[in-house]
């Protein structure tokens, strides 16, 4: 009989029996998590998606916010904004070829950069040498100068030309020239600059165009691909050059800006401040963008049945800066003069700069270099060629804000600072005298006075009055065997380091001294061995740079003058007398006094607290301050012509004239003066290049400063009229 069919079936064994198990367990959890993703999906997320599937057919359209006003400590605006209409180039819309056109442009330009900064660092050791040398120009050397003169003026490079493969886009710029009146070549220039500098950026082409080009162009955008019309907030300038060198300029932000803290938060394409007060507290005038939404059908296509929604963009906050416009003003008028004076006595000046700064608090309330440039020229794209001329040399450097960047030797201006040095180390006393015989004599070498005057016997304020070389190259030798006393008090007073004021790009100077050339000259021995030329040749200044020769004495000499190779910059000047003048309070000078909202209600103080305190003697301070009231007030004082009547007599003048000495070229302008006063103290700062005495371009041009500060309308003084000392 055979058996049943459940008898012939094989017993499940244990190990079947755990495949099964976990096959089973497997297939349970796969579907558990095909099960839980759908509930995920369907219930807990499903409003989000459909909120998401209708933002899909929703697009923001930003519209961006005016930027806030800048006003003067008064009230009066300074920059605005104006609303104009622009062309743009979108780079999505341009052919590749354009893009790689762009790239190879900005590799050529950054290297012609590269070649024009060297060669304008050759030229100055060139210069440098032979004027240390005391010598002429080789005829080999000349030659080689005016090749250097010509690389360093320029870093221009050309574009490459449209192929035939472009052929369409050289008929997209014939055809927009002819509606924006360009022509093609320069439309394509400013695409590739544009590209160039910024790639991720829409690219300008011409701003206020006319309604009727707009329209045009609004309207016919098939025909047109890659060419966008827009409405744009511009920045202006209502006083043109008055203080153009302190605002700065508008861009759009960099993907690598968006990842920083301080613009956290930006969207995109957002037009941030670059330099200037502008860079400086662009979180206040920036503003909140706003945003129209609209509807975008199947075909992409914007859908004006449906409504749309618009949140209004918010302006940016007003600024009040601690500026004084008439005051500006007056400044730029007197240092034009000064120049032109200058001028009249054969001194080729064409450059100077000014500080007017309130002692006690740092505030600034003039501050300016010339010559200047009508700031609304970077309102809109600037050509190359425009912007060469901004920073050419023989133009003077438009672009360049001397007052806070260009650092020079301050000649007899620096006497204040060897005083008070030598004063507070115990190198003089205030009654101390010291004997002028119009020499004094250094090895083989002989100093003299300027034009060889003889003072006789003098006590500190006497020399501070007729501003006695001898004196000070006796303290300067003096100090020399005593360490860097001097250099460490130019320091503590302000000088080779930034003084922090609320603008970018300051230069923090030189304080030389013996660690500092003698560092130099150990790095320029090792060249000179490396390179295998000869110590102090042509050939070993050019390869190896120009410090050949360590610290001496000497150079603690023409240090304790304000010579040699101290550089400081005019605000630097301000904030050391601001220090002994005030008692010790080294400022923090600064512009921005404000944030105010629409109707002119301030929001916000900008506190700028100083940046450390000094400590010296109030009877050294009294010596030092005696001296340059002599200067400016008394007798043979090197500025009492200048300031004689001055405000009735009824204001005290503390100033102190300088000159700086340039070999082969005319003598460089300073002027410092203090004028105490209950609510409207002041120091003022005047340099110009290649001016000549300190008491015939810079003091002038500083008494004019005054007399608009204190509102004597009646001073009729001029720049030039006032007798050389």
């Amino acid at each position: 009989m055979p058996p049943k069919l459940e008898e012939r079936l094989p017993a499940i064994t244990p190990q079947l029996a755990l495949r099964v198990a976990v096959l089973g367990g497997f297939a349970f959890v796969l579907f558990a998590v095909v099960f839980f993703r759908l509930w995920f999906l369907q219930v807990l997320s499903g409003e989000d998606y459909v909120t998401q599937a209708r933002e899909n057919r929703v697009r923001k359209v930003k519209i961006e916010a005016p930027r806030g006003d800048i006003v003067d400590r008064n009230g009066e605006r300074l920059v605005r904004t104006r609303v104009a209409p622009v062309v743009q180039v979108v780079p999505s819309g341009l052919p590749e070829t354009e893009l790689e056109v762009a790239e190879d442009y900005r590799v050529a330009r950054g290297k012609a950069e590269t070649r024009r900064l060297a060669a304008a660092d050759q030229l100055r050791s060139l210069e440098r040498s032979r004027r240390e040398e005391d010598r002429r120009f080789t005829r080999a050397e000349r030659r080689e100068r005016e090749q250097l003169r010509r690389v360093s003026r320029s870093a221009r490079v050309a574009v490459a030309p449209l192929t035939a493969a472009q052929a369409g886009q050289a008929r997209l710029y014939r055809r927009l020239g002819r509606v924006v009146d360009l022509s093609p070549s320069r439309i394509r220039r400013r695409v590739i600059e544009g590209l160039a500098e910024a790639p991720y950026s829409n690219v300008t082409v011409k701003t206020d165009v006319s309604r009727i080009a707009f329209n045009y162009l609004k309207e016919r955008k098939d025909e047109f691909p890659g060419v966008a019309v827009e409405k744009l907030y511009l920045r202006s300038y209502p006083h043109k050059t008055l203080g153009a060198q302190l605002f700065g300029t508008l861009r759009e932000i960099s993907p690598d800006e968006l990842r920083k803290k301080r613009y956290r938060g930006v969207e995109p394409s957002t037009r941030i401040g670059k330099d200037g007060i502008e860079e400086t507290y662009d979180r206040y005038l920036r503003g909140t963008d706003g945003y129209t939404r609209v509807v975008i059908n199947a075909l992409g296509n914007r859908d004006d049945r449906r409504r749309v929604t618009r949140r209004e963009p918010q302006q940016g906050q007003r600024l009040r800066l601690t500026l004084d416009l008439d005051l500006q003003r007056a400044a730029n008028g007197a240092l034009k003069q000064a120049i032109s004076a200058a001028n009249r006595n054969f001194n080729p000046s064409k450059a100077g700069a000014y500080v007017a700064m309130d002692p006690t608090n740092g505030e600034v309330m003039a501050l300016g270099s010339y010559p200047s440039f009508d700031a609304n020229v970077f309102a809109k794209p600037v050509s190359q060629s425009t912007f060469d001329k901004l920073v050419s040399e023989e133009n003077g450097a438009p672009l360049f804000n001397r007052a806070i960047a260009a650092a020079y030797p301050t000649g007899s201006t620096f006497k204040p600072i060897t005083a008070m040095a030598a004063l507070e180390e115990g190198i003089l006393t205030p009654g101390q005298t010291i004997f002028d015989d119009g020499e004094f004599k250094l090895g083989p070498q002989i100093f003299r006075n300027a034009k060889n005057a003889r003072y006789g016997l003098l006590a500190l304020p006497r020399a501070l009055q007729v501003s006695s070389d001898i004196f000070f190259y006796t303290l300067g030798e003096r100090a020399n065997s005593r360490g860097p006393i001097i250099q460490r008090w130019a320091r503590r007073l302000g000088l080779g380091r930034k003084t922090g004021i609320d603008l970018p790009g300051e230069f923090e100077g030189l304080v030389p001294d013996a660690r500092w050339r003698d560092a130099g000259f150990a790095k320029y021995q090792s060249c000179v061995k490396r390179e295998k030329v000869v110590f102090q040749s042509f050939a070993a200044l050019k390869a190896c740079g120009g410090i050949e020769r360590p610290w001496s004495t000497g150079d603690n000499v023409n240090f304790s003058v304000g010579q040699g190779d101290l550089q400081a910059t005019p605000l630097q000047m301000a904030t050391a007398y601001s220090a002994i003048v005030n008692g010790g309070t080294v400022v923090r000078p600064h512009l921005a006094q404000s944030v105010e909202d629409g109707l002119g209600r301030a929001v916000q103080d900008i506190r700028s607290p100083a940046k450390r305190n000094v400590s010296f003697s109030e009877v050294n301070q009294e010596t030092i301050l005696e001296g340059l009231r002599k200067a400016a007030m008394e007798g043979d004082g090197t500025s009492a012509d200048v300031f004689r009547g001055f405000a009735g007599g009824k204001l005290n003048v503390y100033g102190k004239t300088g000159t700086v000495e340039r070999p082969g070229q005319p003598d460089q302008a300073w002027y410092a003066v203090y004028v105490p006063h209950p609510s409207r103290p002041i120091v003022v700062i005047v340099t110009v290049e290649k001016g000549g005495f300190g008491a015939e371009t810079a003091a002038p041009a500083a008494r004019l400063i005054l007399s608009e500060w204190f509102d004597l309308g009646s001073d009729k003084f001029k720049v030039g009229t006032s007798k050389t000392r």
